[in-house]
């Protein structure tokens, strides 16, 4: 597209017409100078600023658009549209719409922008490159409205187009544009089809440096070594710039050490490392001259190397790499895997590249988690042996507390040195005696008689100050760290006999011996769940599966009665598949199988050996039920009862007791009519079971029932009572017994016939059964009664 630069090649026919030409030809000058050229001016520093910025050829990150440049688009798309809007009679229709479309693409506006371009085409337009760079356009936003066939199908024939007629802009994006796609799909492939074709395409040594290290990286990231190496080669035959050469020149060293040409590898990093020119990238350099010399087994050289770039270069992206791979070191080399978990700590929470970013964080959770088992399993093992040997754990105390005394004695004796000095500088320059330093009577006269006694043996001239001073300074020092001794051992002597020093009052010395605070049981169960999953890191992330044997084999024989014992046995089958000792995995797993079907891990162990699974949902109840369900259906009750209530009880906590419950009193209530026998049963059902829905479902049923139950009950003694005062017939009131008893079925239950008395033993232990009614003395009008159906030749 030709913006300003159209316009400038005309400006001096655009004069001429303005002199020979009238006012369209004026309106259209005065339309460019007024409104055209700012908006161009906009617009092209807007694109300036945003394709400015450093970023890989084929890079598949989102194109970042600065703030300046936002806010210049939008007044772009203003004016934009304003020229559209009130010149649309002007000449220079054509670039507002492709200015338009551009800067709605770069504001993520791909609809709008695609809008913009179609309306561009429908102009009917002369210029052959601006329609193709249209088409560009519009293919562009088809990929990102994720139009993906009709983006690929138009940007090739753009591609063709723009390679016959010779437009170079127009080809580079029709290549870049597929070529990103592709790379985020995954399709390396193509994309390195399409580069390599771009390569040969495209006449411009910058562009096509660019396009061979682009080349490389993209051979090195599919594992072909030797064609990034060519790729990295062909990259000085053009002209790189500063920065790509540098980069060049170390990817191809990289390039190499992957192709296992280590030796030169190194011998080009060493070299380069000595030129000014790559001082900007000595960080890199030393950090792969440390992975070469790892490469070709030079540990410590490598560990040094290493821990250069980790000082030297301090809170770099290397320096955070160096961490990662000292541990590496550490973790594979020198298996001390406290110190690797040290310095993937370092390395996961300082700024490490972006190759290294996912692998320290796991690395460091990794190592974390095997610090947190190792640092458990020591703590309670110490403590285990301490409670498994308490003669032990009282000599370690008495010595914990003598070597803490001690301490203390010398921390003491420390800071009286201290308080002794302090201030002890004395002024001889005069040639007499500061005495300000004895700070007491008693000072004094222990001084004098001192200095009397050096003076009569000659030890010292009476004239001899400086000397004096110095005798005289010693034995006030002594004298004081005398005093304080022994104030000191008359203090801990008192709290010895007073009982308050005990064996944690001195804490100077780290890890005092300590016993469980548990029980035995809980604290070898603890060791062995931490065992095992100590040794499942070491066999199956940290790679050492000798160290996981050592902990399973620990674990069978020192904590074989903990739950954890099957499962130790699985792992160590693990641990002997990994070993390909297959024979003795399989007699693990066959233990397991056999001796632990009670446990989850036995269908693991099932898989390995190909047998039936063990089905832990299993429920026999479900069987009894099923056989009631098909009985109650056939209409045959009393043994769809007696199922029913055997699974009550003999499996009482199934989820199919309840159910049982509920359908045995459906039967006696619906079908039989058998309605105290039934509310017997849900009266079962409710205490039993109350939370469930089969409960919930009947009791209010059940409440009204007892009430009313017990109502009667009422009535009758007080008719009874009356009977005794009135010495009344009995009759009358056995005859409005049974009233009040048919009342009481009909209102619970429906119009149905009474069934005899409820069983008494369906639930004794919680006295929550409903009570049989009094029988009745004395002559009374009997009715004619079904057969009595008695719940206890059915449920015992």
């Amino acid at each position: 597209m030709i913006l300003r630069n159209k316009t400038t090649k005309s400006l001096v026919l655009l004069i001429l017409l303005l002199i020979l030409s009238g006012c369209s030809v004026w309106d259209n000058f005065t339309t460019y100078f007024n409104l055209y050229f700012n908006t161009a001016t906009l617009y092209e520093n807007a694109e300036e600023e945003i394709l400015s910025q450093k970023r890989d050829l084929f890079s598949i990150e989102p194109l970042v658009v600065p703030g300046t440049a936002k806010t210049a688009l939008d007044k772009v798309v203003e004016k934009s549209s304003k020229l559209l809007q009130f010149y649309s009679s002007s000449s220079y229709v054509d670039e507002a719409l492709m200015m338009l479309g551009k800067s709605f693409y770069y504001q993520n506006n791909f609809q709008k922008s695609n809008r913009k371009f179609e309306e561009l085409l429908a102009t009917n337009i002369d210029d052959d490159e601006t329609m193709t760079e249209a088409n560009l356009w519009i293919a562009k936003n088809l990929f990102e409205l994720r139009e993906f066939s009709k983006a690929l199908k138009l940007i090739e024939e753009v591609r063709v187009k723009a390679v016959e007629e010779g437009y170079d802009k127009i080809v580079k994006e029709s290549y870049v544009q597929e070529i990103i796609y592709r790379l985020k799909e995954k399709d390396n492939v193509k994309a390195i089809s399409l580069a390599n074709e771009f390569a040969e395409v495209y006449d411009d040594g910058i562009v096509q440096a660019q396009i061979y290290y682009e080349l490389g990286n993209l051979y090195t990231l599919i594992g072909e070594n030797d064609n990034a190496i060519t790729a990295y080669e062909k990259v000085f035959e053009y002209s790189p710039d500063f920065d790509l050469e540098i980069s060049a020149t170390i990817k191809y060293a990289d390039a190499l050490r992957n192709a296992g040409q280590t030796q030169k590898s190194l011998e080009v990093f060493e070299d380069i490392r000595n030129e000014d020119k790559y001082l900007n990238s000595y960080s890199e350099i030393d950090f792969e001259i440390g992975k070469s010399l790892v490469q070709l087994g030079k540990y410590d050289e490598a560990l040094d190397q290493f821990r250069l770039v980790d000082t030297t270069y301090k809170s770099t992206p290397f320096a955070s790499a160096s961490n990662f791979e000292i541990g590496e070191l550490y973790r594979t080399k020198f298996l001390k895997y406290d110190s690797a978990g040290h310095y993937f700590s370092k390395a996961a929470v300082s700024n490490p590249p972006k190759d290294y970013l996912e692998k320290a964080k796991s690395n460091n959770l990794l190592f974390a988690k095997y610090s947190k088992l190792r640092g458990e399993i020591n703590r309670i093992d110490k403590q285990l042996f301490y409670s498994e040997n308490p003669e032990i754990f009282i000599k370690d105390s008495t010595d914990y507390l003598a070597d803490s005394l001690k301490i203390l004695d010398e921390f003491l004796a420390q800071k009286e040195m201290q308080e002794i000095w302090k201030g002890a500088e004395v002024d001889t320059t005069s040639g007499k005696i500061d005495s300000s330093f004895i700070k007491d009577s008693i000072s004094v006269k222990d001084s004098l008689v001192k200095v009397d006694s050096l003076i009569k043996i000659g030890e010292v001239s009476a004239f001899d100050t400086v000397g004096l001073e110095k005798r005289l300074l010693d034995f006030k020092k002594q004298k004081r760290v005398e005093a304080e001794n022994e104030l000191k051992n008359k203090e801990l002597l008192n709290l010895r006999n007073q009982g308050q020093l005990k064996l944690d009052s001195l804490n100077f010395k780290g890890n005092p011996p300590k016993r469980l605070s548990i029980s035995i049981d809980s604290a070898k169960t603890i060791i062995s769940k931490n065992n095992l999953e100590l040794g499942n890191l070491f066999l199956t992330d940290l790679n050492v599966p000798d160290s996981s044997l050592i902990l399973y084999q620990q674990n069978l024989e020192k904590f074989a009665g903990t739950s954890y014992y099957p499962n130790t046995l699985y792992a160590m089958g693990s641990y002997y598949l990994t070993v390909n000792e297959n024979a003795k995995a399989d007699s693990l797993f066959q233990i397991i199988y056999t001796d632990y079907k009670d446990k989850n891990i036995v269908n693991a162990a099932a898989n390995k050996l190909n047998l039936p699974l063990v089905d832990f949902d299993y429920d026999p109840a479900k069987e009894i039920y099923v056989l009631a369900e098909g009985y109650m259906l056939d209409s045959i009750y009393s043994k769809s009862i007696d199922k029913f209530w055997s699974i009550y009880k003999e499996y009482p906590k199934s989820p199919f007791a309840p159910k049982g419950l509920y359908a045995s009193g459906l039967i006696l209530e619906d079908n039989l009519f058998l309605l105290d026998s039934a509310a017997s049963v849900y009266d079962t059902l409710i205490a039993k079971y109350p939370t469930t829905p089969y409960a919930k479902k009947i009791s209010q049923k059940i409440s009204f029932y007892k009430q009313e139950k017990a109502r009667i009950q009422k009535a009758i003694q007080d008719s009874l009572n009356a009977l005794v005062q009135l010495k009344t017939d009995s009759t009358t009131v056995a005859l409005n017994a049974s009233d009040e008893t048919e009342e009481l079925t009909n209102l619970a239950f429906g119009n149905t016939i009474e069934d005899g008395k409820i069983d008494e033993e369906s639930n004794p232990e919680l006295n929550n059964e409903i009570l049989e009614p009094k029988k009745q003395v004395g002559n009374t009008r009997k009715k004619k009664l079904e057969p009595l159906w008695d719940p206890r030749k059915h449920f015992n």
